[in-house]
């Protein structure tokens, strides 16, 4: 389905109306400007990569032969954000060459999420091949929040990719976001081969500026709809990769652990043994990640999107080497 226009009410899956709803905040703000797109800088480790519709931060890995590479892409905070920078560096640390890419809201790229062709990341996979200290039969591929659905989607697509790790994970494609009006609902999210991928049409459930108990009522319809609408759903037991997913039991961008538990039920259903999911029970949805050190400034953020910030941070140093014995175990060097 295609919203061919801008809908008037509230979209769960979308970073600044939780917020908001989270916070209490009930007047405007000016959004765009209060989350600004993040360019981080790759020194030292990596160098800024700008090739046609390719934007990126790259980080070879030091290797006297070929290894794995991974891809890392972000969600709604659009361009190279913070987070998954710290994520492609401690990756690149481990010995793994990795390509964070952008894929919204950075220079020279759309302002919406909004019907962004999931071939971007087939480019960013196909950068990572061409590179003479990557094995390009050892790629895997971690979207984290509405990334997860492209690295869903393009694992379905790319039979070569061996891991998914997914953080705070989608089960159906949502739709758009723009963080200029980010009360309103576009067209879907992703197209494939220039076509629209179905979208959830969750603007039936009103705004989300309620109270606690109607949020949670309200998640769980649009956690409901997606029976209604399975043509939305994205059906990860097709990939051929392994999955690992990390999920907040008090996330309060979207029901990240809900719906890991049914990707996880659609994995298992197939006789899928490759399949695992992390879930800590008072985290939000920052518990995805690299661990971020006490005395950061990012550390006494891990609370804004749901759980303390202890849980989040305990969530992470519990779950980073969970997913580098993942990404060994599954890109392993299987002649050596």
């Amino acid at each position: 389905m295609r919203f061919g226009k801008v809908l008037k009410v509230g979209c769960l899956g979308l970073l600044a109306t939780l917020v908001l709803a989270g916070i209490g905040i009930w007047i405007w703000k000016p959004w765009n400007s209060m989350v600004p797109a993040l360019m981080s800088d790759p020194a030292p480790q990596g160098e800024r990569i700008e090739q046609g519709e390719l934007l990126g931060n790259y980080y070879p890995a030091k290797s006297a032969k070929p290894g794995p590479a991974i891809l890392v892409i972000g969600g709604s905070e659009g361009a190279l954000g913070a987070e998954m920078t710290r994520l492609a560096k401690a990756l690149n640390a481990e010995g793994f060459s990795v390509l964070h890419q952008s894929y919204w809201r950075a220079p020279g790229q759309a302002k919406k999420l909004e019907r962004v062709p999931l071939e971007r990341f087939m480019e960013g996979l196909a950068f990572l091949r061409s590179r003479p200290e990557v094995d390009g039969e050892r790629m895997a591929m971690m979207g984290w929040s509405r990334g997860s659905e492209a690295t869903q989607l393009v694992a379905i697509r790319d039979s070569r990719i061996k891991a998914i790790v997914l953080g705070m994970p989608g089960s159906a494609v949502w739709p758009g976001f723009s963080w200029e009006t980010p009360w309103a609902v576009f067209e879907t999210a992703w197209t494939w081969q220039g076509k629209d991928l179905p979208a959830l049409d969750i603007s039936e459930h009103g705004s989300f500026f309620s109270d606690e108990k109607e949020f949670a009522e309200t998640k769980r319809k649009i956690l409901a709809m997606q029976d209604d609408h399975p043509e939305t759903i994205i059906r990860v037991e097709e990939a051929k990769a392994a999955v690992l997913m990390i999920c907040g039991g008090r996330d309060v961008v979207w029901d990240s652990c809900p719906m890991a538990e049914r990707q996880l039920k659609r994995l298992q259903a197939a006789g899928r043994e490759d399949a695992e999911l992390l879930a800590y029970e008072d985290a939000g949805h920052y518990a995805y990640g690299a661990p971020v050190p006490k005395d950061s400034a990012a550390y006494k953020q891990l609370n804004i999107l749901g759980g303390s910030v202890e849980a989040n941070a305990e969530a992470l140093d519990d779950a980073f080497p969970k997913i580098i014995a993942f990404l060994r175990n599954n890109l392993s060097d299987k002649e050596n």
